[in-house]
């Protein structure tokens, strides 16, 4: 319920900043940067803010132990990034967005007479690659479509620090990408709300002999997050 939530107030303030944004946009004084689409390559940066957990598997050591129940939970994800544009084609466009990504993911884990939290605490170095697909543009504004591949590395060494007692995860993770957004053409620079689903599909899991790692069999990330881009 809570993953379900932090999309649709994502999705709900997607749309809020495209419906303020194409007000300006479709009015026919507008033409701004007419000859922006025109070069080959584009520099920028990026915030996000997102909602971020895991998807876990359960074990065959789950049936037989005292676990009851094992529920991740999304919690909110922030990131900051560059963004590098490669004009490919007329309506396509190679993206390379390097990223910092600060998360905090957690599963709860109820026994029969108790319930405990586990909490991954990470910051990751993340690189998208995406291919961008845009609309034709109208007067000042464009929709698109973006997907690619997404390799991440965590910077420091939290996960080695916490006891082998809790639960830990592996230090890098590679994920599948696709979103959309909009384009809108300002006078100076170009602006994109765009929202993008990430899945990881990487068991991102250490094995490790303790009733939290053994009651799952495989952990993947998924992430949705609200990106503004500016370019």
């Amino acid at each position: 319920m809570h993953n379900l939530c932090g999309k649709k107030s994502l999705i709900a303030l997607l749309l809020l900043l495209i419906i303020s944004t194409t007000a300006k946009a479709q009015d026919p004084k507008w033409s701004n940067t007419p000859t922006y689409d025109d070069r080959v390559l584009h520099y920028g940066f990026s915030i996000g803010i997102g909602s971020s957990g895991y998807k876990a598997k359960l074990s065959q050591r789950f049936l037989d132990d005292t676990v009851n129940s094992v529920r991740p939970v999304f919690s909110t994800a922030f990131t900051l990034g560059f963004v590098v544009s490669l004009r490919l084609a007329e309506h396509f466009d190679l993206r390379l967005l390097p990223t910092v990504g600060f998360y905090e993911r957690k599963i709860d884990y109820t026994f029969p007479n108790t319930q405990k939290t586990q909490t991954i605490e990470s910051t990751f170095l993340e690189f998208p690659l995406l291919v961008k697909y845009k609309s034709q543009r109208r007067r000042n504004s464009r929709m698109y479509l973006v997907a690619g591949g997404k390799l991440s590395v965590e910077a420091g060494a939290k996960k080695k620090e916490k006891k082998r007692t809790e639960l830990r995860t592996q230090g890098a993770d590679f994920s599948i990408e696709y979103g959309v957004g909009f384009d809108f053409y300002m006078p100076l620079f170009k602006f994109s709300p765009e929202i993008r689903f990430s899945h990881g599909i990487i068991n991102v899991l250490n094995p490790d002999p303790n009733i939290y790692s053994q009651s799952i069999s495989k952990l993947t990330t998924h992430t949705v997050t609200l990106y503004l881009h500016f370019e």
